[in-house]
């Protein structure tokens, strides 16, 4: 009986500690693809909290198209400013490191061995980025 509280309570400091992360300008829509591919879909990365991060949705057509979505429930930033995204227990499906410019693309290996690129619909929903601007300039 102790072992699985303990992992609860493992997995609850884990949650809280993505939780924690403000999702800022991160949340909103992205358009994720496959490199070279012909098939695209919209993900809503949500403020939503949940126990590993924030809730994802995605649309069961866009599941269908990349498998691997068919377990993905949250989204969280790491450390560096890249975003994974975890299955409800929060392991790990895939990690898509700091786009290396400010507002560019995240492109990462999908489990599958497939170049996944992970790019924000609007410019509302962007990676944040320490020498970007917080401020709108006039005009």
């Amino acid at each position: 009986m102790r072992q699985p509280v303990l992992v609860f309570v493992a997995l609850a400091v884990c949650g809280a500690a993505f939780a924690a992360a403000d999702p800022g300008r991160t949340a909103g829509d992205w358009r994720l693809s496959e490199v070279g591919g012909k098939v695209a879909c919209t993900l809503t990365l949500t403020r939503e909290t949940s126990l590993s991060g924030f809730a994802l949705k995605a649309p069961l057509a866009c599941r269908r198209a990349f498998p691997a979505l068919k377990s993905v429930a949250t989204w969280a930033l790491d450390d560096k400013g890249g975003i994974v995204l975890t299955d409800s227990n929060a392991q790990t499906i895939v990690i898509f490191p700091a786009a290396a410019q400010a507002g560019g693309p995240y492109e990462a290996k999908s489990p599958d061995g497939r170049t996944w690129r992970l790019e924000p619909l609007k410019s509302d929903a962007t990676p944040p980025s320490p020498t970007a601007p917080t401020a709108k300039p006039p005009g």
